[in-house]
């Protein structure tokens, strides 16, 4: 596979994430929570798209051995994921309203972080299970696994680190009312997926 068509699939795989990332980036959060985050949302990217890797290699041995396949358990592993993910943003979404809402100094209140501890790793682990499916097909051919982990996480570094501080400049734009707005999208967002997974 070469170096553009795997640029090109690392770009389709952090869509999500930029969405994401923009929204939550409307909390005006810290440049190192913003490199922090976009390290940690790399990271996961290439150990989900690693394990879909081995995991299809060891389904494509087992294929040749036995002639049957089956995916369901990548897929079911995939839904459950789109499931959480979509709460977490929901949650996010809330906490974004609660704290936009509050009476809380404002400068104290423009502090907060919202990317840490388990929302940082469970919304990580809900935007990278693309990776996982991605690395799956992969697991079926010969894929240089070096080259893909370097383009695939800077790439997902990159698209996080914008998205943040996209999200940052667009709250300057909005105002106060920012983040009301973004919590607002969040929820829709994480609505809409649960609706989607669940119709």
């Amino acid at each position: 596979m070469r170096s553009a068509e795997i640029f090109i699939l690392s770009v389709a795989l952090g869509m999500d994430l930029f969405s994401v990332a923009i929204l939550i980036g409307m909390n005006r959060i810290k440049r190192s929570i913003v490199f922090r985050a976009s390290v940690v949302f790399a990271v996961f990217h290439i150990v989900m798209l690693l394990a879909g890797y081995y995991i299809g290699r060891f389904l494509g041995a087992f294929v040749d051995k036995m002639g049957i396949y089956s995916g369901s358990s990548v897929l079911m592993m995939e839904n459950c994921a789109s499931i959480v993910g979509a709460a977490v943003l929901v949650g996010l979404g809330v906490l974004m309203l609660q704290e936009s809402f509050g009476k809380e100094d404002k400068l104290k209140h423009r502090k907060k972080n919202p990317l840490k501890g388990w929302t940082l790793l469970v919304l990580a682990f809900s935007v990278s299970v693309d990776a996982l499916a991605a690395g799956f097909g992969f697991g079926m051919m010969e894929v240089d696994l070096i080259k893909l982990n370097i383009i695939l996480g800077s790439v997902i570094f990159a698209i996080s680190a914008i998205g943040l501080s996209l999200g940052k400049q667009v709250s300057k734009l909005l105002g106060e009312h920012s983040e009301q707005i973004g919590g607002i999208v969040l929820i829709l967002l994480g609505g809409n997926m649960l609706w989607g997974l669940i119709s």
